[in-house]
């Protein structure tokens, strides 16, 4: 795309009301968007409604196209237009492909073999610890981790990636320069370095509620599969993947505890049809392709675990999800000195992680 041409895009993508389906408009109809943009308001209103015709009128006698895009380069900004080359080939051939993305980092990621890594905001301990394992094996494996850069479960898919030294891509539901939520701002620089951050929106966009299940189409576009680690029955990650099936790829789900609420999603959608994920091996073995990328690991024996009679009643008292200290004494018997030290050497031995309120979860 022509310089000035892509100016145009971008001035006309950043005007309210104006989105995607009247950017595909224009293109069909006129074939150009700086011709469009230098249209009379009256053969604009041919195209769209008045009320976006007069929108463009007041933005273009104050922006000039071309110093538009120059100050965004400046701040760092990339675009990649639909009928360019360098724009990702998983999303051409998506529903309602964006017409441009703006993104930070390298764009060859999303050429890479990928896979999303979705779940609750509200995560668990339990949802917390398996996304970051997945993110991490995912990565040594050479696969490219997908997200949206959430809290909870998406963070730590990304995160996972990153510890490894792998790839990993963002989707944001906000403009390319708006990080949202603001304590994952180191996070979003991590990956501008090492990965790849990208959104629909036009740059100053602020998390609309509205664009987060737009953004979904996004992540599962770019993926294989889509991995649903944690997901109440009404969670924006069962719209990711409504939206990977849609688009015929893969679903998998990790199962979680039967009286979790925020595993009801994810255990719905495993009787629905979705692949019982309970490790790597469960997600790799459905792509034959990817054997060449397989690497064995550097394995470090760890030492075996014996846990004797008085550790093994506590651990089999705990479940996946936090357990308070008193009700552990309710449950084992133990006085509470002789179970404080248990407790602590069994929190040495990494087999039990202590939180906050006295509460106890099993790792």
């Amino acid at each position: 795309m022509e310089r000035h041409e892509k100016a145009a895009l971008c001035v006309l993508h950043s005007i309210r009301g104006l989105g995607q389906r009247s950017l595909l408009k224009i293109n069909q109809e006129v074939g150009s968007y700086s011709r469009f943009l230098n249209h009379n308001t009256s053969k604009m209103r041919d195209v769209l409604p008045a009320f976006v015709v007069d929108e463009i009128s007041a933005v273009r006698s104050r922006i000039d196209p071309l110093a538009y895009l120059y100050d965004l380069e400046a701040r760092g900004i990339e675009l990649s237009a639909l009928d360019e080359s360098s724009y990702p080939e998983a999303l051409r051939n998506i529903h309602n492909p964006p017409a441009i993305i703006y993104y930070r980092g390298s764009l060859a990621a999303a050429g890479s073999f990928s896979m999303a890594v979705v779940g609750a905001r509200a995560a668990t301990t339990y949802g917390k610890k398996i996304a970051r394992e997945l993110g991490q094996s995912l990565a040594e494996y050479n696969v490219t981790v997908v997200s949206g850069m959430a809290r909870g479960i998406d963070r730590e898919a990304h995160q996972g990636a990153l510890d490894n030294k792998g790839s990993t891509i963002a989707v944001l539901g906000s403009g390319i320069d708006v990080v949202y939520p603001r304590e994952n701002k180191q996070l979003y620089e991590h990956i501008c370095s090492d990965g790849l951050v990208i959104s629909e929106f036009p740059p100053g966009s602020s998390p609309d509620p509205a664009h987060f299940p737009m953004r979904n189409r996004i992540i599962s576009g770019l993926s294989r599969g889509v991995v649903v680690v944690e997901a109440r029955s009404k969670s924006g990650a069962l719209i990711t993947a409504d939206f990977a099936l849609e688009q015929g790829k893969d679903v998998f789900a990790v199962p979680g505890p039967i009286t979790s609420p925020a595993s009801a999603g994810t255990n719905n959608l495993i009787k629905q049809g979705a692949i019982l994920t309970t490790g790597i091996m469960d997600i790799l073995q459905e792509y034959y392709d990817l054997e060449a990328n397989l690497h064995p690991k550097d394995v470090n024996q760890e030492e075996l675990l014996l846990l004797d009679k008085e550790e093994s009643v506590i651990i089999e008292s705990m479940s996946c999800e936090p357990c308070h200290f008193d009700r552990l004494l309710n449950i084992t018997g133990y006085a509470i000195g002789q179970l404080s030290s248990l407790m602590l050497n069994l929190e040495l031995r990494g087999i039990v992680q202590s939180l906050p309120g006295n509460y106890y979860v099993k790792l």
